[in-house]
């Protein structure tokens, strides 16, 4: 069986919002951020079963040469906290788009 993964990294980041068309906006707590990972996760369980998962995954305070080198560029401050990963591909950055990674992952387990 087939399970999507979302992931959402928090990381250092100058915060506010991105040009990137993400819509992005006021940078976003780490509090609020493991609160939103939470609230999809339940949104996950409730509409896919044990079918996709949401994992927070905090990088604040791990040196920046322990971070994956594929993950580096977070640190740069281009994107704003958290960058949403889902199954394996970086989507949205500043937000937490919650009807978007639905719709994403019901499109992947189809």
């Amino acid at each position: 069986m087939t399970k999507v993964k979302v992931e959402v990294y928090d990381y250092p980041s100058s915060g506010g919002g991105c040009s990137c068309g993400c819509g992005g906006g006021a940078a976003m707590t780490p509090a609020a951020i493991q609160q939103h990972t939470r609230e999809l996760q339940e949104q996950l369980e409730q509409k896919f079963s044990d079918r996709a998962e949401a994992v927070y995954v905090n990088l604040r305070g791990v040196p920046q040469d322990q971070v994956p080198a594929d993950l580096r560029v977070l640190f740069n401050g281009t994107y704003p906290a958290p960058l949403v990963v889902v199954d394996g591909t970086p989507r949205y950055a500043g937000d937490i788009p919650f009807e978007d990674i639905l719709k994403e992952v019901e499109k992947l387990l189809a």
